[in-house]
């Protein structure tokens, strides 16, 4: 049996970006030549969670940007430093086959491919876990102080290298258009013009709650991003992965940033 492909998704934990989730899901899925594995990562209040955080113990969320931000971080010790693993940003979108990025190989003596090589744009990345395990601090040692997670990130430059294509095309960066070849990832990033949250704003509403992300929002600059975001929309709900699928119980409540 094939192994999958072992994916994580930085993913809000009181389901604000359902939307994000299904298309993701979808899109990894609709293109995917192997098994996935995807853990959708997120704050948790179980104490025997490694994504534990309850204000005083765990993860420290002062400061951070978004609620799932130095959780990618705790990755390779997530998987006991074995095996491959990808990290994923949930505003995304795959217009290519994921087992690309998967089977790339990592340069000997480096642990991770990332956009930018040693610059290290963290938003989708490749670790190999074992590589990882000797340029990681002591997990234990650092997610409870606050804004450490920055300085994890400078130290795992040196272990970095570039990937062969972009899997991380940020609002269609350097692209005339999203669908030239190189564009495997759609990271649809800056916030204000994420097209989810028309719908996710809505939802939340008939909710009573409100996003983690008060807005204003405004329209994204390349109309074809909120195209492609409305089509794959309405395909995963028509294939019954809407964002209802992706919702968790109990929620994680106040982040605490």
């Amino acid at each position: 049996m094939e192994t999958p492909i072992k994916i994580f998704v930085g993913t809000p934990a009181n389901n604000e970006d359902l939307e994000c989730q299904c298309v993701l899901d979808y899109s990894l899925r609709k293109f995917a030549s192997q098994p996935l594995d995807i853990t959708w990562m997120m704050l948790s209040r179980d104490p025997n969670s490694i994504w534990y955080s309850d204000g005083n113990k765990g993860w420290n969320t002062k400061g951070w940007a978004t609620p799932f931000s130095p959780l990618r971080w705790a990755i390779p010790a997530a998987c006991k430093f074995q095996g491959r693993a990808i990290y994923m940003d949930c505003d995304m979108i795959a217009l290519a086959d994921i087992a690309e990025l998967w089977n790339q190989p990592i340069p000997p003596g480096k642990g991770l491919l990332a956009k930018g090589g040693q610059e290290v744009v963290s938003c989708v990345m490749l670790f190999d876990c074992a590589a990882m395990h000797v340029v990681m601090p002591t997990l234990q040692g650092w997610m409870g102080k606050e804004g450490e997670y920055r300085h994890v990130r400078r130290l795992v430059r040196s272990a970095a290298a570039d990937y062969k294509d972009d899997w991380n095309c940020r609002d269609g960066e350097n692209c005339k258009s999203i669908y030239e070849p190189h564009v495997k990832i759609l990271h649809y990033t800056r916030i204000p013009t994420q097209p989810n949250h028309k719908y996710a704003r809505e939802r939340l509403k008939r909710e009573g709650k409100a996003h983690w992300f008060p807005g204003p929002d405004q329209p994204h600059p390349k109309p074809e991003v909120t195209e492609l975001f409305d089509r794959m929309y309405q395909e995963a709900i028509a294939a019954g992965r809407g964002p209802e699928a992706f919702r968790v119980d109990p929620e994680f409540g106040a982040y605490g940033r």
